[in-house]
């Protein structure tokens, strides 16, 4: 496997939790709140005031030593772009930032899932790099690759 293999599988809350970004009482809070509401953690921490986007991506970077990387100040190639269907990477929270020979640097957003970065892997077959990003801007990027939200998507 590759260098994703020596990440952990260690929910993103018990994380924020070791790191101190949250405290327990508030990650039930939360969790309470993504079982009504289907949010992605990120997005409840923040909308409830507990962490912001920024504290949660540097801390899953720090945890799990994996470099920081804002993704709203990079170019994306083509070949990059085109790699992986823009649906799984939302999906997924994730997006594909440059493909170098037989290596794809990606960043995700929110918590490492290992699980989609596998499949990357044998789709692409490429070595996948990866980068922790904030995931709004992850969602941003990937909206200017032509394939709004959903939601986005059915308002128009």
């Amino acid at each position: 496997m590759v260098q994703i293999s020596r990440l952990g599988r260690k929910k993103l809350g018990e994380v924020l939790v070791e790191e101190g970004v949250v405290k327990e009482d508030q990650l039930r809070e939360a969790q309470l709140r993504i079982r009504a509401t289907g949010e992605h953690l990120v997005d409840t921490l923040h909308g409830l005031g507990f962490a912001t986007e920024t504290e949660v991506a540097r801390v899953v970077a720090k945890k799990y030593g994996l470099p920081f990387i804002d993704v709203s100040r990079y170019r994306i190639p083509r070949d990059a772009a085109e790699a992986v269907p823009v649906p799984f990477l939302r999906l997924n929270h994730m997006i594909a930032l440059d493909k170098i020979g037989r290596t794809l640097v990606m960043a995700v957003g929110g918590g490492v899932n290992l699980e989609p970065l596998e499949k990357v892997e044998r789709l692409t077959g490429c070595q996948v790099f990866v980068y922790v990003s904030v995931l709004s801007k992850i969602m941003t990027a990937l909206d200017k690759m032509g394939s709004p939200a959903p939601a986005a998507a059915a308002k128009k």
